[in-house]
């Protein structure tokens, strides 16, 4: 009898425990990660300026370390002379492209109750052609409903996205102080670092059991300097991919062609997607318009500023982050296939990683 009851008493405490287990995950998942995430965001969010300086050190060392020895001056001079030429650079592209904007976006606005009223008519238009064409061929009375919604909600999502981004990137605009203050507490951020480098990778390593000091040495230099370069690797694919997109509409003679010019860039942020996300949709309005062979120019652009993207890519990442073109090209696939959009920036990530790790075990042993 005793023995029952110690069995039935495991049995009660496995299904008890595994009760628990279950509400702990169903919590963690539930509750635990989506607070995680929310904090992580609001961390990055803070702690962005000092991330960005972080960032910025590690690619201006080289110059400053040029500096110091070649130069021979005393560290936080060249650190000063390198981040005041960089934040000039920076601030003479900004008031170069925000002027042009400015101008671009003050006519796009006064335009835009023009633009709005034309596409709402060319809608009625088009919804009245397609309603004679019911009313010479009727169909049930739910589709022609079911089509007359969708034709207003369509008409009115397009005027809605029109003035949408419009207002994006005048709100872009007007929060250019709050920009100039992350620069500048970036900027400050950056000369600490960057010339306090030693001492600051010195308490980290005092931190540390001394066995793992060098390989964790590997590890973070091998891992920041990647990041890095694939960060800029990514600047300058986008930056080409603004440029082409910025002279191919000046030569079919678009009139606000440095604003979709960024605003093309800034959507080749999306993998897959690319500048896809703007010229497409764009070129399918002009073939509804009748201006078809602005809509073909404009899929002929995208063509284009696709291609060379997809053809440099490889290539200026392997440059930047240190990997074989086939490394990076395999990584890029791999990511893709078994972690979906995210794998294009996890892929070569994971490759980074494990790189480095091999590096520091070599070192080690």
């Amino acid at each position: 009898m005793k023995t029952d009851l110690e069995h039935y008493g495991l049995l009660l405490m496995k299904i008890v425990l595994l009760f628990v287990v279950m509400a702990l995950f169903y919590f963690g998942i539930t509750f635990v990660v989506p607070l995680v995430f929310t904090v992580s965001g609001n961390l990055l969010v803070y702690f962005l300026p000092f991330i960005l300086a972080m960032v910025i050190a590690i690619l201006i060392d080289p110059l400053v370390d040029w500096l110091q020895e070649a130069r021979k001056m005393k560290r936080g001079a060249a650190v000063a002379i390198t981040l005041v030429s960089a934040l000039a650079l920076i601030i003479a592209a900004i008031l170069l492209i925000s002027s042009r904007l400015i101008i671009e976006l003050s006519d796009l606005y006064a335009r835009l109750p023009s633009y709005t009223h034309n596409l709402i008519n060319y809608g009625l238009g088009f919804s009245e052609k397609i309603r004679l064409y019911i009313s010479n061929n009727p169909l049930p009375l739910e589709a022609q409903d079911a089509l007359r919604n969708n034709l207003q909600a369509v008409i009115s999502n397009l005027a809605a996205l029109l003035t949408g981004v419009t207002n994006f990137l005048f709100n872009l605009l007007t929060g250019l102080p709050a920009f100039v203050t992350i620069i500048i507490i970036m900027g400050i951020a950056t000369f600490f670092i960057s010339r306090d480098k030693r001492a600051i990778f010195g308490l980290i390593y005092r931190l540390l059991p001394r066995k793992f000091v060098k390989p964790t040495s590997v590890v973070i230099g091998e891992i920041s300097s990647a990041l890095v370069g694939f960060f800029r690797a990514q600047l300058i694919l986008i930056s080409i991919t603004g440029l082409i997109t910025v002279v191919g509409l000046y030569i079919l003679g678009m009139e606000y062609a440095v604003t979709m010019g960024i605003v093309v860039g800034i959507f080749d942020i999306l993998p897959i997607l690319g500048p896809g996300t703007i010229l497409v949709p764009w070129a399918l309005l002009q073939f509804a318009l009748g201006s078809v062979n602005f809509g073909i120019a404009l899929l002929i652009l995208y063509a284009i500023a696709a291609g060379i993207r997809q053809l440099l890519e490889p290539k200026i990442l392997s440059k930047n982050i240190g990997l074989h073109p086939l490394a990076t090209l395999m990584s890029l696939y791999l990511g893709l296939q078994f972690f979906g959009v995210a794998g294009i920036i996890l892929g070569p990530f994971l490759v980074i990683v494990g790189k480095a790790i091999l590096k520091s075990r070599s070192l080690n042993n």
